[in-house]
């Protein structure tokens, strides 16, 4: 099965976050296909947020590389040298890599809401997007679903 994108749109931050929760502890109990989930926010005055719920930041893919370098230095027998390195590399590659939903999908959703709507955006199986725009409409949202080729399309990689 592919993976496809559902744009829930509601009208409140609250209500899209909670929506977000749900979605992912649902999916922590093994009972949907959800790869990654984020929040973004057009507030009233136009400013736009965005909250992600799996992405690795950049100083926690440093910290888990260089935790990891630290373990293997160790063995090796040059911890500080080896957990250096891990630390690097763990930083650039969070830097590099969006796993699930990219920051310019993101940004493309953030360009099209209206001041003072909100959006949760959830990469999931297909077999699971109907569940997951049924749950949205009952929570008083319009949604979108679109397959990650036609995402592409919408907001190229940069």
């Amino acid at each position: 099965m592919a993976d496809v994108l559902v744009v829930a749109v509601f009208d409140d931050e609250k209500t899209a976050w909670d929506a977000v929760v749900t979605a992912s502890t649902i999916a922590a109990q093994g009972e949907l296909g959800l790869h990654d989930a984020c929040l973004v926010v057009r507030t009233s005055d136009g400013t736009v947020r965005m909250r992600e719920t799996h992405d690795i930041s950049t100083s926690k893919g440093g910290w888990y590389g260089g935790a990891w370098g630290l373990l293997g230095g160790a063995v090796l027998g040059f911890p500080i040298a080896v957990a250096a390195a891990g630390a690097g590399i763990g930083a650039f590659m969070a830097r590099r890599r969006d796993l699930g939903i990219t920051a310019e999908f993101e940004q493309e959703v953030a360009h099209r809401l209206n001041p003072g709507t909100s959006a949760a955006v959830v990469l999931v199986d297909q077999q699971h997007a109907t569940q997951i725009e049924a749950a949205a409409h009952a929570r008083g949202a319009w949604t979108k679903t679109v397959t990650l080729s036609d995402a592409q399309a919408i907001a190229p990689p940069q």
